[in-house]
């Protein structure tokens, strides 16, 4: 009989915090990076089970709302749909209302279900100069009409070299923008980026694939390292954010390591720690550990409303379960 088992790996939010070394870094800028940042992602899919009331702002320095997408049309930010209205246009004032002096940023995403035909859209963007202005000037009248602090770069994942130049000629243009659109009377919006775990991208139809460290180092406040996923489509049962794996690169001693030793000083690199587990049907229920045969990811949860992914809530709900193991 197939047997189901959670394996916890310590989605109401991703957090994210500031990773600091004494590091000597290659790089220099005048960006001002906050001493610390402990973020989180509040997912708008989410709205239906955690509203925004329900987060404790005071564990925050920095929230994100994710996410709005691209219009392929025009490049402009696509508001997302009707049910989801209007918590991207109310998100800031509700949240500093329980705390005034949290951050709050607008995260640009490719959507988890349409991620090749978004991932072209942002392609086509980030390499024409007409569609990038749209971009960015719609993303900083968003920011500034709903009381946004920031902006984020979730493209998940640029996939050749000429989309990781051109994140660069964006990334510069972008900060650009925002300075002169602050002048001398409004404080910057700031400006990050949700990245691979690695500077190197592993997965993709071209090899060598590199993030443009320089206009990285230059431009963005920090990035967000995405320090889990690492093993979603595996058949076996494996940690999804091991702190260290000595057999290959999918770790996150790895990933830090990676971005600090391209050059990005350790004070913009701020690391993912996620907030989910993940579930499988086990082969044999007597083999239920690490590497583990699997059949099938496990069920779909109610709320959450995924296959194999488990909300930390729902963990929380399991383990209360006088039956659950």
């Amino acid at each position: 009989m197939q047997f189901f088992r959670l394996i916890i790996f310590l989605i109401f939010v991703v957090s994210f915090i500031n990773y600091s070394t004494s590091q000597q870094q290659q790089y220099s800028s005048t960006i001002t990076v906050p001493h610390q940042v402990r973020a989180g992602y509040w997912f708008s899919s989410s709205g239906r089970y955690s509203p925004l009331t329900g987060i404790d702002v005071s564990l925050y320095t920095h929230l994100y709302y994710y996410s709005v997408s691209l219009d392929p049309a025009d490049s402009s930010i696509a508001l997302p749909p009707p049910e989801q209205l209007p918590l991207p246009t109310t998100f800031s004032t509700t949240l500093k209302t329980g705390n005034s002096s949290v951050k709050t940023l607008l995260s640009v995403a490719t959507d988890n279900h349409q991620v090749n035909e978004l991932n072209t859209a942002f392609s086509a963007m980030a390499g024409d100069p007409a569609r990038r202005a749209a971009f960015i000037t719609s993303t900083i009248e968003f920011a500034r009409a709903h009381s946004f602090d920031g902006l984020d770069l979730a493209w998940q994942f640029p996939s050749s070299s000429s989309d990781m130049a051109n994140l660069g000629i964006l990334l510069e243009e972008w900060r650009a923008s925002i300075s002169n659109e602050a002048g001398n009377s409004l404080s910057a919006l700031l400006l990050t980026a949700t990245v691979y775990f690695s500077d190197h991208l592993f997965e993709g139809p071209e090899n060598n694939l590199d993030y443009p460290i320089d206009a990285i180092s230059r431009n963005l406040d920090w990035i967000n390292v995405l320090c889990f996923g690492y093993h979603k489509n595996s058949m076996v049962a494996a940690a999804d954010a091991a702190l260290i794996d000595k057999t290959s690169h999918s770790s996150t001693s790895y990933s830090i390591g990676s971005w600090l030793d391209s050059g990005v000083s350790s004070s913009k690199v701020v690391m993912g720690i996620p907030l989910y587990g993940r579930s499988w049907y086990l082969k044999n229920k007597e083999k239920n550990g690490p590497g583990a045969q699997v059949v099938a990811t496990g069920p779909r949860q109610k709320l959450s409303n995924q296959s194999g992914v488990m909300a930390y809530f729902e963990i929380e709900n399991i383990l209360n379960e006088a039956s659950s193991t």
